[in-house]
């Protein structure tokens, strides 16, 4: 079973398939429904987190992370806990993403890379339309993470 922040976007559907049904349960936002139903006909990446700082830099953005993981019985008690009794906040994709939840869950600090390599790969290829169409982007992440963050009461990541 996958504990994910699923979002109201992705129009949370009845159960589809027999293992759902008997364990599946959705809470607002956060789902937990089995592997196949999670990946739906998608490959299955691993997400590396505790790689190096040189790592992290030339991998490319939301596929791996600084911080360590911490034990396996941990990461599944926050996921248990934020499902039973929410508290993650609602999906918000600059601020408030999937990835955020899986890096908390397993880290303790909510992080997402995602969007800032998208912003990059705008502007890497619209190098001068994409420069003053991420600005207001890239503001908006950044303030937007803030205010999570602060109603979180973690530090920035």
């Amino acid at each position: 079973m996958v504990i994910h922040l699923a979002g109201k976007a992705k129009k949370l559907q009845p159960y589809s398939c027999q293992e759902c049904r008997n364990k599946g349960i959705i809470n607002g936002e956060i789902a937990k429904i089995c592997l196949d139903c999670f990946l739906g006909g998608k490959e299955l990446r691993v997400y590396a987190y505790g790689v190096s700082y040189f790592k992290h830099k030339t991998r490319k953005n939301g596929t791996c992370c600084i911080r360590a993981a911490r034990p396996c019985h941990e990461v599944i008690a926050a996921a248990v806990h934020l499902l039973e009794h929410g508290g993650f906040g609602n999906y918000n994709l600059l601020a408030n993403n999937c990835e955020d939840f899986a890096v908390y869950c397993k880290t303790g600090f909510a992080e997402s890379k995602q969007i800032i390599g998208h912003i990059k790969r705008l502007t890497f290829v619209f190098p001068v339309v994409g420069a003053v169409a991420t600005l207001p982007l890239a503001a908006a992440y950044t303030v937007a993470k803030g205010i999570t963050a602060y109603r979180r009461g973690h530090s920035l990541t």
